[in-house]
């Protein structure tokens, strides 16, 4: 995520981006009434199609096929290939289950993201559908929903190359958004009031950013990173990350990108050292036939 974080599952406006790395589902219809899942992320799994229960390291693929199960007259095959790293936060959980619900509807249908995002909060409780939309979609994206509402979802223009640096240790997702619902709780009007801030500042980016004006968004990550502070996500070694990117030439900006707690890193522009380059997908979710 290039800016929201935090404030667009509270209806705020974000700017997400699909980066260049794929979960690869490979779906075979079975005369079998089980569901075996292979991948290299965990061991294999294998049960009757009457007593799947999404839980473990495919709960989110088995509630996909959960979703879909009274559509089908036999098992299913499912094998996973990954090229995303699942310890970093850049939305493993929602490649593999856009690529499952499409393999299994046998195309990218039009509420599939609402589908999706149905499931991600069945499984973790919260979610806002932004990296679902990215998985879907590919490029840079406007993103925004409130509630359960349809989502808005607008291309925009791609940018300046993108790098990441991971500071090696990710606190998992939910436990970030619990702490925050926690201080939410103690705090309501000084929470409330960052996630307006935050909810301005990508606004404005995103209106920088439909003008083609990349080059203009350093200050509002600046901005956004010091929401993040005060919000309690960021850390010293994701601030130390920050400075050293914000140091190198020709970086337009750094932030935090993710949930905060560790994970990584975001610079538009250039590639700090000690940073990796990142390549925008272009393309969302496609489909191959290996018959």
């Amino acid at each position: 995520m290039i800016t929201g974080e935090h404030a667009v599952v509270h209806g705020a406006p974000a700017v997400v981006a699909a980066i260049e790395q794929r979960v690869h589902v490979s779906i075979s219809f079975t005369d079998e009434d089980t569901l075996s899942i292979t991948s290299q992320i965990a061991p294999p799994q294998q049960a009757p199609m009457d007593r799947l229960v999404a839980e473990g390291p495919y709960r989110f693929v088995i509630a996909c096929v959960l979703a879909f199960k009274h559509r089908l007259t036999g098992g299913l095959q499912i094998d996973i290939t990954s090229e995303i790293d699942p310890t970093l936060g850049l939305g493993s959980s929602a490649a593999v289950t856009v690529a499952t619900l499409a393999g299994l509807e046998g195309a990218a249908t039009e509420d599939l993201h609402s589908q999706a995002l149905k499931i991600i909060r069945e499984q973790q409780g919260r979610g806002s559908g932004a990296d679902l939309a990215a998985s879907l979609h590919g490029g840079v994206l406007s993103y925004q929903i409130e509630g359960d509402g349809p989502a808005s979802i607008l291309p925009l223009p791609l940018p300046p190359q993108l790098s990441l640096f991971n500071v090696g240790y990710k606190t998992p997702t939910s436990e970030v958004l619990a702490r925050v619902a926690a201080a939410r709780e103690d705090t309501p009007d000084e929470i409330d009031a960052i996630y307006r801030e935050m909810s301005d500042m990508s606004q404005e980016t995103i209106e920088l950013i439909q003008d083609g004006n990349w080059e203009d968004i350093g200050p509002h990550l600046a901005a956004y990173q010091s929401l993040m502070q005060r919000l309690g996500v960021s850390d010293d070694a994701l601030e130390a990350a920050v400075v050293r990117a914000l140091v190198a030439s020709d970086v337009i900006g750094a932030k935090i990108s993710g949930s905060g707690l560790g994970d990584c890193v975001l610079a538009v522009g250039a590639v700090p050292k000690g940073f990796a380059p990142v390549e925008v997908a272009r393309q969302g979710v496609a489909f191959h036939d290996d018959s």
